[in-house]
């Protein structure tokens, strides 16, 4: 079990030696940075002062170490990467093997926080590497747990899971309760983007209940954003507004401006959902004021976004227009695309509003032209992630093989000629991958894969994508399902009620499908009246929650706004079945399966399952 804050103080008390003294104000700041950060800063001071002493060369990279993390913490990004580059280089030199995986670890949380990917996985992947070669558990769970957050980030879901779990039972196993609650609030985040929303609670609260326990002010102002997070999806919005204000109280008490701001902006959205669109407005205020002061670029830029929007609902367009573009500019010399194109897509808005069509389809193209360079940057850096996890898999299996081998000369001889064999063919594959990902994203234009009237994708895109899901299904063994969705008694919803009533409805059902889709799956038309539902790594169960969850909401929403004699429900067919020899067989088999669904009444998702 890790020591309490009381026993490091009194050993701390009781130590002389210099080595010893560092190691144990190594430790001591470990506690303090989430819970008081006025004795983590001293305590990194005091490192600073004792490790001028030559006698112990380490002590400066483990100080240099606590020192970046701290200016992490407090937002001054720049001060971080210095003395966390630094700090590895000293601790490198003076083989402090510990002290230089917990460098690597803070630096891929840099990388992360700073949008770049590719290099924090680079990190994580050689923290990693290093823990499982000196056999040091507590730091090969903090980097499962970065890899994971990486794969969760690209949209690898099944592969964030997979190493969160590692994590959490690597932290188990060493008692290490407070980084425990850390993972559990990541599975949070995948149960979050999957759309279980009260598996996303309850991991939440189960990490909450341990940060209180012990003491870590941060952790549960985290845990109470994300708990505001997943109640604003649920559209309870003034829970939301309850568990915000929570954290924000709880983060003031800690004194980190860094986490006052996010709980102020977060705070800010819920209160902008329930229209109190002045409070917003000032919160967001408030929060970008903090971010400034502490340099933290990337959060105030995104409250300026949020002031641009506001400012636009509060029909004051100069003002917006004025925010938004500053926005903008920050966004081009920081680089970040996805908030390049939320401010274009924002000012196209503000511009419309202005009456001002050129300078709005001017934005309006900008951001369609960053939508298609951020699709291909994602997919590469997806394929990317997933061949490093591989590689991390085939090498960890790879050293569990040889620790059995009976002399050291031959152990040493089969692992390089593994390595190489490896990554000549990681090598490989990766230049397949991306060739093949090169010619894909040439020929695909989003105008062309869209449907003009439900703005879904159409069929061209289906047959393409599906292909490539069920290849990539039957090769990794992920589970595949795909749902047939038609819309009853269409051709009497046009005969009735005209056929702009009918393409209203087809405009609201395409709609629901879309909100309906996680950010891995996707909707398409297929032809008429009849769309189609993509669930990637998904199993049938799964797909028939999903469905029915879709069937209620087409069958209970209000269609008396577009007619008021107008009902309209859906019938579902799902298939979910490996042996096929294709994805047209699978296509093939949803349709049975929905006309299954009509024969029996309408109004309802095929198959059933019972018990």
């Amino acid at each position: 079990m890790n020591p309490t804050l009381q026993a490091l103080e009194a050993q701390l008390s009781q130590t002389q030696a210099l080595s010893e003294k560092l190691e144990l104000l190594d430790q001591l700041y470990q506690f303090l940075r989430l819970s008081d950060l006025h004795r983590a800063k001293e305590t990194v001071e005091e490192m600073l002062i004792l490790s001028q002493n030559p006698a112990y060369p380490a002590g400066r990279g483990l100080a240099l170490k606590n020192l970046g993390d701290f200016h992490f913490r407090q937002g001054n990004l720049p001060a971080s990467q210095g003395c966390l580059e630094e700090a590895l280089a000293i601790l490198r030199r003076a083989g402090e093997v510990k002290g230089e995986i917990d460098t690597l670890n803070a630096l891929g949380n840099f990388y992360y926080f700073q949008g770049t990917f590719p290099k924090a996985l680079e990190y994580y992947l050689e923290a990693l590497e290093q823990s499982r070669k000196y056999e040091l558990k507590a730091q090969e769970s903090h980097a499962l747990s970065g890899v994971g957050i990486i794969q969760y980030t690209l949209g690898n879901y099944q592969e964030a899971t997979k190493y969160f779990l590692r994590s959490l039972a690597l932290k188990r196993e060493i008692g290490d309760r407070l980084t425990e609650s850390g993972t559990l609030n990541n599975l949070g985040l995948v149960y979050l983007e999957m759309g279980d929303y009260p598996g996303a609670v309850q991991l939440y609260r189960e990490s909450l209940e341990i940060k209180r326990a012990l003491g870590d002010l941060q952790g549960e102002a985290n845990a109470l954003s994300n708990l505001g997070v997943v109640f604003q999806r649920l559209g309870r919005t003034q829970e939301a507004l309850d568990y915000h204000q929570q954290a924000l109280e709880i983060a003031s008490r800690l004194g980190s401006p860094q986490v006052r701001a996010t709980c102020l902006e977060n705070l800010g959205l819920s209160h902008a959902t329930l229209g109190n669109l002045e409070k917003a407005l000032e919160l967001f205020q408030a929060s970008k004021n903090l971010y400034q002061e502490q340099g933290n670029r990337l959060g105030e830029l995104s409250t300026w976004l949020q002031i641009g929007a506001t400012l636009g609902h509060l029909e004051q367009a100069e003002a917006a227009t004025l925010a938004l573009q500053k926005g903008l500019k920050m966004a081009e010399e920081l680089g970040p695309q996805k908030p390049l194109l939320e401010f274009h897509q924002a000012l196209s808005k503000v511009f419309e509003q202005l009456h001002k069509p050129a300078l709005a389809l001017y934005h309006l193209k900008q951001a369609i032209e960053i939508e298609r360079r951020l699709h291909k940057e994602q997919q590469a850096q997806k394929t990317a992630a997933l061949l490093a996890g591989f590689q991390v898999e085939k090498a960890r299996q790879e050293a569990e093989i040889e620790r059995l081998r009976n002399t050291e000369l031959a152990r040493a001889n089969r692992e390089l000629a593994r390595a190489i064999e490896s990554l000549k063919e990681a090598n490989a594959e990766k230049t397949r991958l991306l060739d093949k990902l090169r010619q894909q994203s040439k020929e695909l234009e989003r105008l062309a894969r869209q449907d003009p009237l439900t703005r879904l994708y159409n069929r061209r895109y289906l047959e393409e994508n599906l292909g490539r899901e069920f290849a990539a299904s039957k090769r990794y063994n992920f589970p595949l399902s795909i749902a047939m969705v038609d819309i009853d008694h269409f051709k009497q919803i046009n005969d009735r009620f005209s056929h702009q009533v009918g393409d209203d409805v087809l405009r609201l059902v395409a709609q629901m499908l879309e909100s309906n889709c996680r950010g891995v799956d996707f909707a398409a038309r297929y032809g008429g009246e009849e769309f189609a539902l993509v669930f990637p790594q998904t199993d049938l169960l799964g797909a028939l929650v999903a469905c029915e969850r879709l069937r209620q909401r087409v069958e209970s929403y209000d269609w008396s706004t577009i007619h008021p004699h107008l009902k309209v429900t859906v019938s579902i067919g799902v298939s979910n079945d490996p042996t096929l020899s294709d994805h047209e067989k699978l296509l093939a088999a949803a349709d049975e399966q929905l006309y299954a669904a009509k024969r029996a009444g309408r109004n309802r998702v095929f198959p059933q399952v019972t018990g």
